[in-house]
């Protein structure tokens, strides 16, 4: 799916249409503006129809993210629990820590 962008003329009516601050009610940031769409773009294909600063764009992505994820898995798409367990298992594992080397008896940051 390619992505939509703001033109300038666009960015700038919506600019306007929130004061020039982030469209999050108590956040009062108004530099860096980052265009977001109030819906994730997977659910509906659209342009950007709100500006966000970082920190808000950060939070809401990850909110997103889940959203997403629970849509795939009501609708049969991602894989449930129970068969992420039955295909990898009861645990996920991750990377072994190494184990140091210990050499003679001097730390290992000294040479």
């Amino acid at each position: 799916m390619s992505r939509l962008y703001l033109t300038a003329h666009e960015y700038e009516a919506l600019l306007l249409k929130q004061g020039g601050m982030c469209c999050v009610d108590e956040c009062n940031t108004s530099d860096d503006l980052i265009g977001e769409h109030s819906t994730p773009n997977t659910w509906r294909r659209a342009k950007p129809d709100q500006l966000m600063c970082a920190n808000c764009h950060k939070v809401k992505t990850l909110r997103d993210i889940k959203a997403i994820w629970k849509v795939k898995r009501l609708n049969g798409v991602a894989p449930s629990q129970y068969e992420r367990r039955r295909k990898y298992g009861a645990q996920m594992h991750g990377r072994r820590f190494e184990k140091p080397h210990q050499s003679s008896g001097s730390p290992s940051w000294k040479r």
